[in-house]
């Protein structure tokens, strides 16, 4: 008689663990697929993703494989043309500020094909504290020409094959002066 109780007690507890752990899995199964999703307009592309119909300098600009295009960190070295100190050097030179005011973060997006050349690109404009702002129409105009018109951009290798990869370029601006190239 004693043995039936234990047995039950036992039946009980291995019950109650079962139906704990389901609810857990039912739980993390439901936030994992269903709950972060959004229920109208559900995302098309990834956040990385440059809509070829709206980007700037997209005529005539060619990807080799429009259905995977990597990130530009998935190589062993940065694609700038000739370094990113040679870059730095190119785009300081040739920058002049014309007594312009303006602080915060210019940010020009874009594809570096599997040939090297570059389109599809997009200008994101930030204060210091990362709030969209607007900057100076000459400023932004001066960099996104140096940005699109350098030279030898060296597309990503992965697998040992040249890929189509998302770049950016963003230049710190304090005061009309560019305080830093990123990445």
């Amino acid at each position: 008689m004693r043995t039936k109780k234990v047995f039950k007690i036992l039946g009980i507890i291995l019950g109650l663990i079962v139906i704990t752990i389901g609810c857990f899995i039912g739980y993390g199964y439901y936030m994992f697929n269903s709950s972060l999703m959004p229920e109208h307009e559900p995302f098309e592309h990834a956040s990385h993703y440059i809509d070829p119909e709206t980007a700037l300098l997209n005529e005539n600009f060619k990807v080799c494989d429009e259905n995977y295009i990597a990130q530009y960190y998935n190589t062993q070295e940065l694609p700038y043309p000739n370094g990113k100190n040679r870059f730095r050097n190119y785009i300081n030179l040739a920058y002049v500020n014309n007594n312009y005011s303006d602080s915060g973060y210019l940010n020009i997006r874009f594809i570096v094909n599997c040939e090297g050349e570059v389109g599809r690109f997009v200008i994101h404009e930030n204060n210091l504290d990362l709030e969209p702002t607007t900057f100076n129409e000459n400023l932004k105009k001066q960099l996104f020409k140096l940005t699109s018109e350098a030279k030898g951009w060296k597309p990503t290798v992965l697998w040992e094959e040249n890929r189509d990869s998302y770049m950016y370029v963003s230049y710190r601006i304090e005061n009309g002066e560019i305080t830093e190239i990123i990445p």
